[in-house]
């Protein structure tokens, strides 16, 4: 299952609940950028899709695409600080032993 740090879920929180935003969860979706190249979007939803899986995250429904269920199942979604203001990243899950 997807994990997402407090970090990234305070970021994701505070845009879903700008006013403007209809939804208050987050689903993670398949894209492609303008040249074709793979990516995912965070876009605001009211709920899950047929066949998406939950995520855990604190304070915040996150909902994965099926698409992405199997390759974020041993991920974690954080977040950091750059020069650009924060960004979020995926890295492998820590196991335990």
């Amino acid at each position: 299952m997807l994990q997402v740090t407090e970090a990234a879920a305070s970021i994701l929180r505070q845009a879903v609940e700008a006013p403007e935003v209809p939804g208050s969860a987050v689903r993670i979706e398949p894209v492609q950028t303008p040249v074709g190249d793979p990516a995912i979007s965070f876009q605001p939803v009211g709920g899950p899709t047929e066949g998406d899986t939950e995520g855990d995250a604190p304070g915040l429904d996150v909902f994965v695409a099926p698409e992405l269920s199997d390759p974020l199942d041993e991920a974690v979604l954080d977040a950091r600080e750059t020069q650009e203001g924060a960004e979020l990243f995926l890295r492998p899950q820590v196991q335990a032993g």
